[in-house]
């Protein structure tokens, strides 16, 4: 029995491998930079061009300087990458660089070190990717989830947040409530401890309802047991929500008072109204009812109004306005923001409201609906104000004649705005009941 020898394999040409590594870092969509002993480049392909703006010639020789405008960034950077080199292993950082034109731009950087004699690093690569949209999207996200913040702990009404059972987030309003001597004694504990054993089915229905068809839960009436064991019925709302990473469910309750201080509060909440309370409230019956096809965003910032006595109902007068923009979305669909904030007008701008403002030129709350990608043609924009508008352009909406004179009759006005460029946008202008203050701000996507 024989067997034939095996040829020896073909010698591996060590220039071939180089040249197509060569070319395809060339050709890469990756930023890739190669450099030597001394950190300084020498090598970058067109991507790495194309981030930097720098043309090849001009990358050669240059350090690659990460965190240009913090120095602490900078020094942390450098030590983690030597760190990493010293032990022959890669460093993965993102980092912020500035391009040619003075761009500041972040990357996520991998660098990887090149070994040398005795195992030290003769040299380096550097794979970059562009990450600046993530870090805007991120920014803007915490800054979002900041004025959130603010807006709930300043609230005058309870609010708290449970995930898997358990307090996570109590507002001061809520822990006054329950009476609790702080935070700390609240956070982590059951939410059952808190709540009357008579009432543990209904919550526990409602949360899990919650949590498997992702809808609020309509408000209900329970009895919570403070921090001292003493009960208060409290008026809940629940709505479902991720916390951190994981489900949780928001709750805004109000305490149900004896009728004498239920009257006296009333009064006061009758004689001034934050009109951007009054728009989070009717978020969701907006979301479900009066536009369930469209993205509802809001941009709320704290508006004070007087409100007096009799008249319609500023919430009436809101969901007429937001109706009449939802009516201009083709076929519903679309991107609907509602805005609100306290805020300096002058005469010009005033002059674009119908009917100019018996106080002229000040502060004013004002709320907006906006639509982008909304249309009103011309006959609907030229009996928008028709008191039978609904019948005469049927399908547009119900019309703002009522709306105009509510506006009116509480010594504000409303502001159309319509083209093909910025959609249609629809504005409420009251008189503000506080002078100018800090705002805080709420903005919330669906």
């Amino acid at each position: 029995m024989s067997s034939r020898p095996v040829p020896p394999s073909a010698p591996i040409c060590e220039s071939s491998v180089a040249q197509r590594l060569a070319l395809y870092a060339s050709r890469a969509e990756q930023a890739i930079f190669v450099g030597g002993a001394d950190g300084r480049t020498e090598w970058a392909n067109e991507a790495a061009c194309r981030l930097c703006g720098f043309a090849l010639e001009e990358l050669a020789g240059r350090r690659l300087e990460l965190f240009p405008d913090d120095a602490d960034a900078q020094r942390s950077a450098a030590d983690h990458i030597r760190t990493r080199f010293a032990a022959g292993e890669v460093a993965r950082v993102e980092a912020s660089i500035r391009t040619r034109e003075g761009r500041v731009l972040w990357i996520e950087l991998e660098v990887t070190p090149l070994p040398g004699a005795a195992g030290a690093a003769r040299g380096w690569v550097a794979v970059a990717s562009d990450i600046s949209a993530r870090k805007r999207a991120e920014a803007a996200l915490a800054e979002s989830e900041e004025r959130y913040r603010r807006l709930v702990e300043d609230s005058s009404e309870p609010a708290a947040v449970h995930s898997e059972g358990r307090l996570v987030y109590l507002n001061r309003a809520a822990l006054a409530l329950l009476g609790a001597p702080s935070a700390e004694a609240v956070l982590g504990r059951s939410i059952f401890e808190f709540l009357h054993p008579d009432y543990h089915r209904l919550a526990a229905e409602r949360i899990l309802k919650m949590e498997v068809v992702g809808d609020p839960a309509a408000p209900v009436v329970e009895t919570l047991l403070r921090f001292d064991g003493s009960p208060v019925d409290v008026a809940l709302a629940a709505t479902p929500i991720e916390w951190r990473g994981k489900p949780g469910i928001q709750l805004a309750g109000r305490a149900l008072l004896g009728e004498a201080e239920s009257e006296t509060r009333a009064e006061r909440r009758a004689a001034v109204v934050d009109l951007s309370s009054l728009v989070l409230a009717l978020a969701p019956e907006i979301e479900d009812r009066i536009a369930p096809r469209a993205q509802v965003s809001l941009d709320l910032s704290a508006a004070p109004v007087e409100l007096p006595k009799g008249g319609v109902p500023l919430e009436a007068l809101i969901r007429t306005l937001v109706a009449q923009v939802s009516a201009a979305l083709p076929r519903g669909r679309g991107s609907l923001l509602l805005r609100s904030e306290s805020r300096e007008l002058g005469a010009k701008e005033l002059a674009a409201f119908v009917p100019a403002p018996d106080g002229g030129a000040g502060r004013y709350a004002v709320f907006e609906a906006c639509a982008e990608q909304a249309e009103l043609d011309a006959r609907a924009r030229e009996r928008l104000f028709d008191p039978g508008f609904a019948e005469r352009c049927p399908g547009c909406g119900p019309g703002l004649a009522a709306a105009l004179a509510a506006a009116r009759a509480r010594g504000g006005a409303l502001r159309v705005q319509a083209g093909a460029c910025r959609g249609v946008r629809i504005a409420l202008a009251l008189p503000s009941a506080a002078p100018a203050r800090r705002p805080t701000r709420r903005r919330r996507d669906r």
